[in-house]
């Protein structure tokens, strides 16, 4: 009979042995999907490319008739990773193409005014802020990150909706 108390430890030994039993008969482990952008770059992109996606998407990528290119290629980015670059799943490419395009649509708004100080943004975001009440709020000091931002980081008035937009979207990505 299992015990109330020991139902964690024998949940593990469970979880242990299952991976153990699938792994004896050659069945590959299920590996769990993210959606997080900077998560998805960095785990397929990164090793190959710049670190992190914002440099790769000032640096390489361009807009061109409502696409993203390649700086050198001419490429169109969604068809070059459709056919098998990165070796992405499809909703995985939807996720990047998106997230590269908000950056270089943005010109790198976080890496001009805010870098110097702070981290990257995901992690400034991660670290510092939460939502509350659908406001973004500083996460120890409790201020409006919007009335914040109006006199802080050098931030224009039609740059401090494009920054609380940005921090806003790395809370609201899901991380595994």
């Amino acid at each position: 009979m299992i015990r109330l108390r020991n139902l964690p430890a024998f949940c593990l030994a469970l979880s242990l042995l299952t991976a153990l039993l699938l792994a004896v008969a050659g069945i590959p482990a299920v590996q769990a999907q993210t959606s997080d952008p900077h998560e998805i770059y960095e785990q397929r992109c990164g090793s190959c490319h710049t670190p992190h996606a914002g440099e790769f998407a000032q640096e390489s990528l361009r807009q061109e008739d409502g696409r993203l290119v390649g700086n050198g290629s001419g490429r169109d980015l969604r068809g070059f990773l459709e056919a098998g670059h990165g070796k992405l799943k499809p909703a995985e490419i939807d996720i990047l193409v998106e997230q590269l395009g908000l950056i270089v649509e943005r010109g790198a708004l976080f890496q001009r005014k805010c870098l110097i100080c702070h981290e990257r943004s995901v992690v400034l975001a991660r670290l510092e802020l939460i939502m509350r009440d659908g406001t973004l709020t500083g996460r120890y000091s409790g201020r409006n990150i919007a009335d914040f931002l109006e006199d802080h980081g050098r931030l224009t008035e039609e740059e401090v909706p494009q920054m609380v937009d940005v921090l806003t979207r790395h809370l609201a990505a899901p991380r595994h």
